[in-house]
């Protein structure tokens, strides 16, 4: 029971790293298969629902906080890209002012009012009324600012930057939902395998109990039956919490109530996509990224180099004022006083210091430096596409061999048996042949395992994996 063993260990690996924040409402998932019994050793309830791998990526994708916080971000970019067309877009604001002058101000002037008048004499008065009221209407107009359009044109790349993030999260959540689905699915396999196996045990158990009453045998053969009948029950209890494990994740994935029942399909697809067919390197998640994030810099370069062109703004006002030493709610419509005019506003930058210079060529080196990235991925991309094409293929054989093994212990289990009732062979060949079966059992399902999360690996590094949501 070693190989077994190590297949928990394995699968409870598999169980923790699939542990991700994952859970939302309920969405509506497209038609479900009836429902089926329950395994006795899964604890699933009579009207456990089944649910297929495409069903169950379809609803982790649309119940992912994920996901939801990546939609949620590309609705703020969106909203920022309308505030940056709002600053080319006329302004207008309008403004006004009241003072009560408790004291009107003081100035010193040349005193011109004496007799003879004595400019060298600066004598204080005092200027203006004590309440004065102003209104004005300002408006505003970008004819040209060579920064606001390149400014424009990196909000819309940073929105489809945030496009290809969304699609890598989509990416990384299909595969960690995809890779606990099998898990689940095989864990309910291997219990099912273990329970036939038990029942085999109890059979052999009730043979040698009848033996043991008649002295064909000793006591210590049916202790040896014993004691692997209960490693057995332990074996089941222990992989069903597992199984349950992955199941409650499941549930967390798609967002389902986890006391809502419901159970993998039965069937375990061999087949497995044929390694050579590759994706378009550059049309992979990780290129397209690197590609968008040296659109965005050569934007960013843009917008420092814009700053060295003029800007030509279009302005006009209106303006109302009224003055009076007596206080009038509005003012007297005989003291309004107004001042309207129109104008262009010419900025031209001349020296900064090469602030911008320096700037500018700092991007640029972080332009270099997603050049090599670049070229490493690629080369990277297509080293990962081999190796998990090998994988794939080997983990393929693998799970072919272990099939067959397993065919071959169950053979040879039954022939065991049947000479065992026969009296032809010993209790301890029948429980070797039973251990081997079982660690037949338990190698072909690790090496399931290992073939449908080669397949995930292989879809993954070739930039198809979404394929299987589709």
């Amino acid at each position: 029971m070693k190989s077994f063993h190590l297949f928990i260990v394995f699968l409870s690996s598999f169980t923790l790293a699939g542990g991700g924040t994952y859970s939302q409402g309920l969405q509506p998932i497209g038609t479900i298969a009836s429902p089926v019994t329950p395994d006795k050793g899964t604890k699933a309830a009579p009207a456990a629902l089944v649910i297929t791998l495409k069903e169950c990526l379809k609803r982790s994708v649309a119940n992912s906080p994920r996901l939801k916080i990546a939609g949620l971000e590309h609705l703020r970019l969106q909203y920022n890209y309308k505030a940056s067309v709002g600053i080319g877009l006329p302004q207008v604001r309008l403004t006004g002012s009241y003072d009560d002058y408790l004291r009107l101000p003081t100035q010193m002037i040349p005193n011109i009012f004496s007799s003879p008048p004595n400019p060298s004499e600066m004598i204080p008065v005092q200027f203006g009324t004590s309440f004065n009221i102003s209104g004005a209407v300002e408006a505003s107009q970008v004819i040209f600012d060579q920064s606001w359009l390149s400014g424009l044109r990196m909000a819309r790349q940073v929105m489809q930057q945030n496009e290809l993030a969304t699609e890598k999260s989509r990416i990384e959540v299909v595969y960690e939902v995809a890779q606990t689905y099998y898990l689940t699915q095989i864990a309910r396999q291997q219990i099912r395998n273990m329970e036939s196996n038990l029942e085999k045990i109890e059979k052999a158990e009730k043979i040698a109990q009848s033996q043991y009453e008649n002295g064909i045998i000793r006591r210590i053969d049916l202790d040896r039956i014993a004691v692997q009948k209960n490693n057995m029950i332990t074996g089941i209890d222990r992989l069903s919490v597992t199984y349950l494990q992955n199941l409650d994740l499941q549930k967390y994935y798609m967002g389902l109530d986890p006391a809502e029942e419901i159970v993998p399909e039965d069937s375990i697809s061999t087949a497995i996509v044929t390694p050579g067919t590759t994706g378009d390197a550059a049309s992979h998640i990780d290129i397209r990224m690197i590609g968008m994030q040296k659109e965005v810099l050569t934007a960013s370069v843009r917008m420092e180099r814009a700053s060295y062109f003029p800007s030509i703004v279009l302005i006009g006002s209106l303006n109302y004022l009224n003055q009076s030493n007596t206080m009038y709610l509005f003012g007297k419509p005989t003291d309004w006083f107004n001042t309207s005019l129109v104008g262009i506003r010419l900025s031209v930058p001349l020296f900064s210091g090469m602030q911008n210079h320096y700037k500018v060529c700092q991007t640029k080196i972080e332009i270099e430096k997603l050049k090599v990235t670049e070229d490493d991925t690629r080369l990277l991309l297509r080293i990962n596409s081999e190796d998990a094409a090998r994988k794939l293929l080997n983990s393929a054989e693998a799970e072919k061999r272990q099939r067959e093994n397993m065919a071959l212990g169950e053979r040879v289990y039954n022939i065991s048996q049947e000479q065992y009732q026969k009296g032809m062979i010993p209790l301890t060949d029948l429980l070797n042949a039973e251990t081997a079966l079982s660690d037949a059992q338990a190698n072909h399902v690790y090496a399931l395992v290992q073939m449908k999360i080669s397949e995930l690996n292989y879809l993954k590094a070739n930039g198809l994996l979404l394929q299987i949501v589709e």
